[in-house]
């Protein structure tokens, strides 16, 4: 059991770094976008990293269960499981124009539309940062996309059984570094109970499949350092008033989502089919934080410090979501499945190990 647990280990962190690095490039290249100064540098970024923060919410919503059947007292299953979600291709890039920026625009001569994380890793607009006089201080590059349009999301779960019909579900990941002075930890807990008794009569023995409710509920927390390397940055000349200051360049993220669905499934001896319908809300709070040093104007010494340019406080996803899978026991072993449809739609697949009914 032990060795299972180092495994289990070692699989969720590599899980959660795979997942992770996305966001480390999101968070990398947001960088370059405090150079729009705080009002237009958050409408950016919110804009370019939107999808990730509704796939990821999507599918860490995702993979609670896989049976109505609640666990008998005592029994367990561990799992090992990833879900990815499927970006649409209005959510692979975004209109710059459509986005109300004050003192920016894109570049004459390029296009308006720029990628999101999950769009092309090949093309970004170039953006002007403008003055009081109208005149360019400044331009930058917008981050380019990832070229692939699926936002993973890993989950590691440990389902215990409880009496009168209820299970219990924890995922937990402790503090992980990742990079140069990055960590990322997660957590969740769910709860499921079987309502087929509750309903009137005998119902529990002429319906001849179980029905339960769950609730779910997950958080992750990332945080991670980054640099701009080539705004007027550490401002570091001999004499300089920021020679040897560390401007504390950095990302915090967390994101949280909750889930309550409605199961229905029939367990056919080894193979047990699932269909499911709930309500699911995923939120996300992102701070680019720290202090940067940018130019105003043409001029050698046109340039201020702004501090913590970037703060998202969003609800990406708020609404329903229905889904179809099925679970596999093969003796000890267990295989899972399950593809949902909501705001994204996303597929989720595991094993895992366990013990009992």
């Amino acid at each position: 059991m032990n060795k299972l647990l180092r495994i289990s280990k070692i699989t969720m962190l590599t899980l959660f770094l795979v997942s992770i690095s996305v966001a480390s490039k999101g968070q990398d290249d947001i960088g370059e976008l405090v150079k729009a100064g705080k009002e237009d540098a958050t409408k950016l970024a919110q804009a370019y990293l939107n999808p990730f923060f509704k796939g990821f919410g999507f599918g860490m919503n995702s993979g609670w269960f896989n049976s109505a059947k609640t666990k008998n007292l005592g029994r367990f299953d561990l799992r090992i499981q990833a879900t990815g979600a499927f970006v649409p291709a209005s959510d692979q890039r975004f209109d710059v124009s459509s986005l109300g920026l004050s003192n920016t625009r894109v570049k004459a001569g390029q296009s308006n539309f720029t990628p999101t994380i999950f769009g092309d890793d090949n093309s970004a607009s170039t953006i002007e940062v403008l003055d009081d006089n109208g005149d360019v201080a400044a331009e930058f590059q917008m981050p380019q996309g990832t070229g692939y349009n699926i936002a993973p999301s890993p989950q590691v779960q440990l389902t215990i059984g409880l009496i009168k019909n209820t299970d219990v579900s924890v995922r937990f990941v402790p503090s992980v570094k990742i990079g140069d002075g990055g960590q990322i930890n997660s957590w969740g807990v769910g709860i499921k109970k079987e309502i087929t008794s509750f309903l009137p009569g005998k119902s529990e023995k002429v319906i001849p499949v179980d029905i339960s409710l769950a609730f779910g509920y997950n958080q992750v927390n990332v945080d991670y350092k980054i640099a701009v390397e080539d705004q007027v940055n550490y401002d570091n000349e001999v004499g300089g008033p920021n020679q040897g200051r560390d401007l504390n360049q950095r990302v915090e993220s967390k994101l949280s989502g909750f889930t309550v669905d409605a199961i229905l499934s029939k367990k056919l001896a080894i193979f047990t089919p699932f269909i499911s319908v709930g309500y699911n809300t995923a939120k996300t709070e992102v701070g680019v934080l720290g202090d940067y040093i940018i130019k105003t104007g043409s001029g050698v010494n046109d340039k201020e410090t702004i501090k913590d340019p970037i703060k998202i406080n969003q609800k990406d996803i708020s609404g329903m979501r229905a889904g179809v899978g099925f679970s596999l026991h093969l003796a000890i072993f267990r295989l899972y499945g399950a593809y949902n449809i909501g705001e994204y739609n996303a597929v989720t697949a595991g094993l895992g190990i366990g013990i009992g009914k």
